[in-house]
């Protein structure tokens, strides 16, 4: 292989584009960018490319099958696989398929090295040993599944992820989680593919899913409609054709029911005892991953109401204070009216001394007055301050 080389990247992301961009400044490369669908493998029945970049954002069976594909349609062209996902199980998942894995955070550094190492004959694998078995590789996919579910805390985020993960894994139509409410005895569901965004609630006794919850095991058949537990209600609405169907129970670590987990027509052919298998192993985790969140969403709510609580409280305690200020306020105002009141004493004093012509009783009405007039000063100014400081504090 010469220098220059043709790489082929299936990528979704605008980031990573750019990073793979500027390669072009560290050697004479020419890359071309694919979508992940029919076009794409196109592109490399048309072109024979030195190398091709597959981003993995989510640990979808979709996208390993999609790589299988890549590989049936040129087996000699080396893949680099750039994901966060499947670092520990590449080699269950991909087996031999791919000849490089870059973990994430994606850098231009190890872009270049994964790059040169497989330009370089002798480092690039073998790729007719074979490919890895699909039961190992779903396994590989499920523990991919249970690290990512633990980390979300959003009740209809996480429902989301798993209904999209679990229609892809087992290739069907539609998915749906049915949460038991214990307390109504009630399911309930917020979110299924192919559905708005919008809350159900039925009796337990009633349809398939109201069974597995009812009974505890697992229901798979390929005639929905002549079981006696199938609620057809949902497909008269909807115009949606139940062609087969696999409902599981979903325990805790407990074995205490949370729910049911059901996806509806498989694409193609039926659902298997394996799917069954796989759907059950998956219930299990997402359980514990519902589980959790409706555990934070319900600290959230005591946390919201606790903080509601307070502020009311807060309120209310102001409220008394300002009222209690203002009676206050009311009382030294009374006081400082009464007080007022012994203003005439002065006129009473100098009206008795003009009457009296006795120089020592005119004496002492005069010493009456200055210290009346001392007491008055001193009373009148402390209620004044008084009455200011309890204002300002009340306003």
């Amino acid at each position: 292989m010469g220098q220059s080389a043709d790489i082929l990247v299936f990528t979704d992301s605008e980031e990573a584009k750019n990073i793979i961009n500027s390669y072009l400044a560290h050697g004479d490369f020419f890359i071309h960018f694919a979508n992940k669908d029919e076009t794409g493998l196109n592109m490399i029945s048309r072109k024979e490319y030195d190398i091709i970049i597959f981003e993995i954002n989510q640990p979808l069976f979709s996208e390993v099958e999609f790589i299988e594909r890549i590989k049936g349609l040129n087996s000699r062209i080396p893949i680099v696989i750039v994901s966060e996902y499947f670092n520990e199980t590449k080699s269950s998942v991909f087996g031999n398929s791919i000849n490089e894995y870059v973990s994430k955070p994606f850098t231009i550094e190890k872009l270049i090295n994964s790059v040169n190492t497989i330009l370089r004959p002798e480092t690039s694998l073998d790729s007719n040993n074979g490919h890895t078995e699909l039961e190992s590789r779903k396994l590989s996919i499920l523990y991919e599944m249970s690290k990512s579910l633990n980390s979300i805390t959003d009740f209809n985020l996480l429902l989301k992820i798993i209904i999209n993960l679990a229609s892809d894994a087992l290739n069907s139509e539609r998915a749906t989680i049915f949460i038991y409410d214990r307390t109504t005895n009630e399911l309930w569901s917020r979110v299924g593919t192919g559905l708005d965004l919008k809350e159900i609630r039925f009796p337990v006794t009633k349809g398939i899913a109201g069974e597995v919850i009812a009974k505890g095991y697992s229901v798979l058949t390929d005639n929905p409609y002549t079981h006696p537990a199938f609620n057809r209600e949902f497909d008269t609405k909807t115009g949606f054709v139940t062609r087969n169907l696999l409902c599981v129970p979903m325990k805790n670590l407990n074995g205490i029911l949370v729910g049911a987990f059901q996806v509806l027509n498989k694409k193609e052919g039926k659902f298997t005892a394996q799917d069954e298998l796989f759907l059950s192993a998956m219930s299990a985790s997402t359980a514990i991953a519902i589980e959790n969140t409706l555990l934070h969403d319900e600290n959230e709510a005591k946390y919201r109401e606790m903080v509601k609580l307070y502020d009311d409280l807060y309120t209310a305690q102001n409220m008394i204070v300002k009222e209690t200020k203002h009676s206050t306020i009311s009382e030294i105002r009374g006081y400082i009216k009464q007080l007022r009141q012994f203003d005439n004493i002065n006129k009473v004093l100098s009206d008795a001394a003009a009457n009296i012509s006795n120089n020592s009783l005119n004496e002492t009405f005069e010493q009456l007055k200055i210290a009346h007039n001392k007491i008055y000063a001193q009373l009148g100014g402390f209620m004044n301050t008084l009455l200011n400081e309890v204002s300002a504090e009340s306003k």
